[in-house]
């Protein structure tokens, strides 16, 4: 990976020209919207790794999970931690474990998923992008995982926020919400 010529989205993007950064997001758009087209192997509804076996996930602890059979699967495994420990109240972890429950009643399909869409992972170089790397978490996922992913405990204010919604993340916002009401009900499982 040190051979693939360019910088770091991240490290780079306040620099880029406007022409530069439409261009970026333009090209990363239509690389995902491709892979997101790949036939799954493991069956329309398997969550897997692409040799259909466990996926790695930072999102997880111990960062392995499944495979799961459906998202009905993923979804009870991913609540399962929930720990009312760490709110102020019943009453607000009950709201938060609503708010996580939606998942449920948001089916996807499963598509083929960088696994960490992140700017560090975005190699560009001439407003181009050169090349993806970290592909360990790849693998088949619900098809808002790299979006909700990439701005999980993104600020709304930071440019990676908007840049993701622009590249598709907007038509995930429900589930982004779900998202972080999850990450708040279970991240007393990382230590564990």
């Amino acid at each position: 990976m040190t051979r693939i010529p360019g910088r770091e989205l991240g490290q780079a993007y306040e620099t880029l020209s406007m022409e530069e950064k439409k261009s970026i997001l333009h090209e990363l758009k239509t690389y995902l919207e491709v892979m997101r087209g790949w036939s799954n192997p493991w069956g329309n509804s398997r969550i897997c790794s692409l040799l259909g076996t466990a996926i790695r996930s930072v999102r997880v602890p111990n960062h392995l999970l499944g495979p799961f059979e459906s998202e009905e699967e993923l979804n009870e495994y991913l609540i399962q931690p929930s720990w009312s420990g760490g709110f102020e109240s019943d009453s607000a972890y009950h709201q938060a474990h609503d708010v996580a429950k939606d998942m449920k009643k948001l089916p996807h399909r499963v598509v083929f998923t960088h696994g960490d869409l992140k700017p560090h992972n975005i190699l560009i170089m001439g407003g181009r992008i050169t090349g993806f790397l970290d592909w360990e978490s790849a693998g088949w996922y619900p098809e808002y995982w790299d979006f909700t992913t990439a701005l999980r405990f993104t600020r709304e204010d930071f440019w990676w926020y908007n840049f993701v919604i622009d590249l598709g993340g907007g038509a995930y916002l429900a589930e982004l919400k779900c998202e972080r009401a999850l990450a708040a009900l279970t991240s007393s499982s990382y230590y564990w």
